[in-house]
């Protein structure tokens, strides 16, 4: 069931993903970086993937989105190049896809690290698409909390754990560092 959009542009959706087959934006549902609102204040981007960003539809992964509105698996060196953050639906996402990137938000899934604690800033980790907590020097940092801590029994220190986000600005800790916001 799609959800509840406020003054979208007729045909936007963000429980879709839409085949593309080139990375230029070509047979773009809607002009890419268009920003929908939802209802419950959850606020969306259309982007194009990058690379392939979900093989699957339970690991919803974090990506870095440059100013071309493509998208790749979040990393740190991404986020210190000033690339805002965003969230994967819950869908599988093959290369050039385009989809709805979540920007801002409550009550959605993100993958985290395992060792990641309730209500601290998530910050960038080792693992591309995988946000994590705790403090590491090189890491950038976002305004996005996990609601319930991670599990640590989790196989593979892959864990989905629901998240609340604010506007999504990059910040490096301790030192100088790229910020970027999305509209």
């Amino acid at each position: 069931m799609s959800k509840v959009l406020v003054g979208a542009p007729i045909g936007a959706d963000v429980d879709s993903v839409t085949a593309g087959t080139t990375t230029n934006g070509e047979s773009s549902p809607l002009q890419l970086g268009t920003v929908v609102n939802g209802a419950d204040g959850t606020r969306y981007v259309l982007v194009q993937a990058a690379a392939a960003l979900m093989a699957s539809t339970d690991a919803p992964n974090a990506v870095a989105i440059d100013e071309n509105y493509q998208a790749s698996l979040m990393t740190t060196a991404l986020a210190a190049a000033g690339h805002g953050l965003g969230f994967c639906p819950q869908l599988v996402i093959a290369d050039n896809d385009f989809f709805w990137a979540r920007i801002a938000g409550a009550n959605f899934n993100a993958r985290v690290e395992a060792s990641a604690s309730a209500d601290a800033f998530l910050r960038t980790s080792a693992t591309a698409g995988r946000l994590g907590s705790g403090s590491t020097a090189s890491a950038v940092y976002f305004p996005v909390v996990l609601v319930v801590a991670a599990s640590a029994s989790t196989s593979a220190g892959n864990s989905v754990r629901e998240v609340m986000a604010g506007q999504l600005v990059a910040v490096r800790m301790g030192g100088t560092g790229a910020a970027a916001t999305l509209p």
